[in-house]
């Protein structure tokens, strides 16, 4: 193992902004609860696993575009990565608010009976998951760019 794989998580540490970094753990934390959530509603529920895990890999897909919400960029002065929202990323969050209004309704159409609920769950699960990929991705190009890492 090289000294720059040794250093990496230190790195990462020191620069990237507090912010991102709890908004990243946030999203982990409740990616944990909800897979427990999901779990529990398959095994309660007797509810067949193909339904929510087809809602877990399309809700990384959604994820990961959402994760366009957050413009990950190098802040020279404070030399950390830091995130903010533009236009683009604020029309995204907006569709995304609507679908999670109608989501049930939506996974409805395709699922019936108790596998409503465990697809929603995993289909939000997908969706915080996607996010940590999404945005995990991003923070690592940035550094990258800057040679840190």
């Amino acid at each position: 193992m090289d000294e720059l794989e040794d250093n990496r998580p230190a790195e990462l540490h020191r620069h990237v902004h507090t912010r991102l970094k709890l908004r990243l753990v946030f999203y982990f934390l409740i990616s944990i609860v909800l897979v427990m959530l999901v779990a529990l509603h398959i095994i309660v529920d007797q509810v067949n696993f193909l339904f929510p895990a087809i809602a877990i890999v399309i809700g990384l897909g959604v994820g990961i575009i959402l994760s366009r919400t957050s413009h990950i960029t190098w802040d020279h002065g404070a030399q950390k990565v830091i995130s903010r929202f533009d236009i683009l990323g604020g029309i995204i969050l907006a569709l995304y608010g609507v679908f999670e209004i109608f989501k049930e309704e939506i996974v409805e159409e395709f699922v019936h009976g108790p596998a409503v609920v465990a697809t929603s769950l995993a289909l939000l699960t997908g969706i915080m998951i996607g996010r940590v990929i999404g945005i995990g991705g991003k923070i690592v190009r940035v550094l990258d760019e800057q040679n840190i890492g």
